[in-house]
């Protein structure tokens, strides 16, 4: 979600496989090489964080306490990798559908699984954020192999960068959704500026709020 060319297109096109699609966007995550720091907000709570990714990892550094959460993007997978009071283990399925740091973001959503499911389809040409995209619906191998029933996602046609997404739980209610609101250009690159995060419930019920994530520092990148 967060680099490439953000350049609209508007031609008509014959849709193209959905699971190539899923690759190149994780290719595209992969292939970044960024340091960045901003900010979780959720209401008034504002928690530092450094973002860093470099060969195929994306580390997520809280900068208030020193723990920190790390996505590694296999060929066939991804693992998620958490250190916590000082102590580093791999994040599993037990613990997905815990929340980050108190914020609508859950484990899952950090792994980025859904850009490996095989159950994918090309199911509409859409803008989201100003940028055209290709509108993905993928589905999970098995019942037991998440949280969600199914992920839309809002795939850019010219970057591969992933846009937005949003998923549904097993009764195919909308349960969150992740949206780019906002880019901005370093170096010849398109990158992410302000993402906005949101639950069907909210975090808290009686007074729902959206999460954001903004970067607002540009510490390392390559040069354009």
């Amino acid at each position: 979600m967060i680099a490439g060319s953000m350049t609209p297109t508007h031609a008509a096109e014959q849709y193209p496989d959905a699971v190539e699609l899923l690759r190149m966007s994780r290719q595209t995550e992969s292939a970044q090489e960024w340091q960045l720091k901003g900010e979780l907000r959720l209401g008034s709570v504002h928690t530092p964080i450094r973002l860093t990714m470099s060969k195929g990892q994306v580390t997520y550094a809280f900068l208030d306490n020193g723990d920190s959460i790390t996505l590694k993007l296999g060929e066939k997978g991804s693992t998620l990798e958490e250190k916590r009071g000082g102590k580093q283990g791999k994040v599993g399925p037990a613990r997905f559908d815990d929340q980050v740091r108190g914020t609508d973001i859950r484990y899952e959503d950090l792994a980025l699984r859904f850009l490996y499911w095989k159950d994918a389809k090309v199911i509409d040409d859409e803008l989201s954020g100003g940028v055209r995209c290709w509108k993905v619906e993928a589905r999970p191998p098995g019942k037991n192999e998440s949280q969600y029933s199914r992920v839309l996602l809002w795939i850019g046609k010219e970057s591969g960068a992933l846009m937005r997404a949003e998923s549904y739980d097993a009764n195919n209610k909308w349960a969150r959704r992740f949206e780019v609101r906002d880019v901005m250009k370093r170096n010849g690159f398109w990158l992410l500026k302000k993402m906005r995060i949101e639950s069907a419930d909210g975090v808290k019920k009686d007074d729902p709020q959206p999460t954001y994530l903004t970067i607002d520092e540009v510490e390392k990148g390559p040069q354009g």
